[in-house]
Parts: C-alpha cells; sequence; structure tokens
C-alpha cells in the first residue's frame, strides 16, 4: 500500500536572492490574493497528479511569495485561508473536485478553514472535515488520473500520521472511562451495569 506524500509539489522556483520583490502594498490585497490563488492552484495541481501527494500550507505560503514575487510580512494563517477560498472557488467554476483538500497542517489534518470553505461553498459544512477532504481528495487523483493511481480507483484514506493521532486519541478516551464497579463485590460490572458475580 502506498503512503502519502506530504511534500511541496516539483516547481522550479526563482532565485530569492535575484528576486525583484513587489510588496502587498504596491499591488493591493485582491490582486496578491489572485496572484497567489493562481500560484497555489498550480502547486495543488502537481500534487493532484501523484496519487497520495498532498502539500503543507507552510509550503503553499512560501511557494506563491516566490512563485510570484509578491511577499508579505503578515505571518500565512492570517492571509493563506483567503488564498485558499479562491482556489476552491475556481475548482468549482471548473467543475473540478476541490483542489485544497490536498493542502494540509504539519501533523496531516485539514487546514484551519477548511470546513469554513466547504460549508461557503456548498451550503454544507462538513461534521469532520478531515473526512470530507479524504473523498476530495480521492476525487482530485481521479479527476486529474494522478500518477500511482491503483486499477480499482483508489479509496479515500486518512493521511498515516493524522490517522495514528487519532487512533491515540481513541485509546485514551477509553483507557480515561471510568470503570463501573459492583458496590457488593468490587468486581467491574458489565456494559448492563448487572454484576454477574454478584446477581
Amino acid at each position: 500500500m502506498s503512503t502519502f506524500d506530504v511534500a511541496a509539489p516539483d516547481h522550479e522556483l526563482p532565485d530569492v536572492a535575484e528576486r525583484a520583490w513587489r510588496e502587498v502594498s504596491d499591488v493591493g490585497v485582491a490582486t496578491a490574493r489572485s496572484e497567489w490563488a493562481g500560484a497555489a492552484r498550480e502547486m495543488l495541481l502537481a500534487a493532484a497528479t501523484k496519487y497520495q501527494a498532498l502539500v503543507q500550507h507552510k509550503d503553499i505560503a512560501t511557494g506563491v511569495q516566490e512563485l510570484t514575487g509578491i511577499r508579505t510580512k503578515q505571518p500565512a494563517r492570517q492571509w493563506i485561508g483567503g488564498v485558499l477560498a479562491e482556489v476552491s472557488a475556481e475548482s468549482l467554476r471548473r467543475g473540478e473536485p476541490m483542489l485544497s483538500a490536498l493542502c494540509v497542517n504539519p501533523d496531516e489534518s485539514v487546514f484551519d478553514g477548511y470546513a469554513a470553505i466547504v460549508g461557503a461553498a456548498t451550503g454544507t459544512t462538513p461534521p469532520d472535515p478531515d473526512v470530507h477532504a479524504s473523498h476530495e481528495r480521492l476525487a482530485n487523483y481521479r479527476h486529474f488520473e494522478a500518477a500511482g493511481l491503483p486499477a480499482g480507483g483508489g479509496s479515500a484514506m486518512i493521511p498515516p500520521k493524522l490517522g495514528a493521532a487519532r487512533s491515540r486519541a481513541r485509546k485514551a478516551a477509553i483507557d480515561e472511562r471510568p470503570i463501573k464497579k459492583c458496590p457488593s463485590c468490587n468486581l467491574q460490572t458489565p456494559a448492563n451495569g448487572i454484576c454477574d458475580n454478584c446477581d
């Protein structure tokens, strides 16, 4: 079984030392967001062509500035959501799955704001954004005929790092549940609450 590849897609980025940078204050927020969204789309398209490839949001934040030559001193969390919302809107205009589902946090969960973007685009906010994103990713891999896509079309999966974290959280929740004991013999009672020893 193949594993998710969390890395920036292969792009020839300009030599930063030779870059003639433009600031957001020079080009305007709307222009910067639009150009960044175009660059982000290209990065996410590259990931969509490789089965189970993902891109971390920090790599998108860095990549879009380097690809467009437009930079900002604002933390990425303050503007990356707006860029990915534009990418999602463009995907929907083209009748494509949401490319933004391929963008993840370092723990492989969907980026902050994903659920809100889905809600705004479809009218329904997913109860579990990561499960929703897993289906959108598969739809992207199929739509863009990703290299390595299994003959059966692949399957929607939670990325391994996130899956392991969820498994640990479930186990911890089970371990923290109080153990019900019989007041007479102090043995653990079954789920029905009736002590097999004292009944």
